[in-house]
């Protein structure tokens, strides 16, 4: 019970952290989105990438974080594009077009081709690259034994943030928002 809501804490924190990052960066307006479509998809994939993942950690820890934003944002766009139900494949097909580690450029060629323009792809880019290092901070502030249970179960929270992040920026940047609107019920 107290790990649970140590990792909750910890997540919660790190996406209020972040999303103002990149809100302050111009990626984002304050918040995160929620698309329960997106959200499902999220859990079903979720194995699949932390299996390609998980081993980069040691090498590369923060294409590891990073890369789930990635494929937040890639989701969004097919997504966006063809109104795609959640399914197990989507990592699988953003991945396997030009392997995980090319991930990133493959997904910034479909933003790219969504109508998202080049200057905002790099400001993309340079701010993952940050909120990775920040994220990669967080993890080593928390004094956590590499390897461990404790370690996996909070790199899996991280990444679900970054796969949120990643998703929401692609939103932002295509053009959705949150808007109040004022309804009137019959009395």
């Amino acid at each position: 019970m107290e790990q649970q809501e140590y990792l909750q804490n910890f997540e919660k924190s790190l996406a209020e952290q972040l999303t103002k990052y990149m809100s302050e960066k111009g990626l984002l307006g304050g918040y995160t989105f929620e698309v329960e479509e997106l959200t499902e998809m999220w859990h079903k994939c979720a194995p699949d990438y932390m299996a390609d993942a998980v081993p980069q950690i040691a090498d590369y820890p923060l294409a590891a974080i990073a890369w789930a934003a990635y494929f937040g944002a890639g989701a969004a766009v097919m997504w966006d594009k063809q109104n795609i139900q959640a399914d197990e494949n989507t990592y699988i097909r953003l991945r396997d077009a030009r392997g995980f580690d090319e991930m990133d450029e493959y997904v910034a060629y479909l933003m790219l081709d969504n109508g998202i323009k080049q200057n905002e792809i790099d400001r993309v880019e340079d701010a993952l690259r940050s909120a990775a290092q920040s994220a990669e901070t967080a993890i080593r502030k928390e004094g956590i034994e590499p390897q461990s249970i404790m370690a996996f179960h909070i790199f899996a929270r991280v990444v679900k943030v970054f796969f949120a992040l990643g998703a929401s920026v692609a939103l932002h940047l295509m053009g959705y928002k949150y808007e109040k609107v004022k309804v009137e019920l019959p009395s």
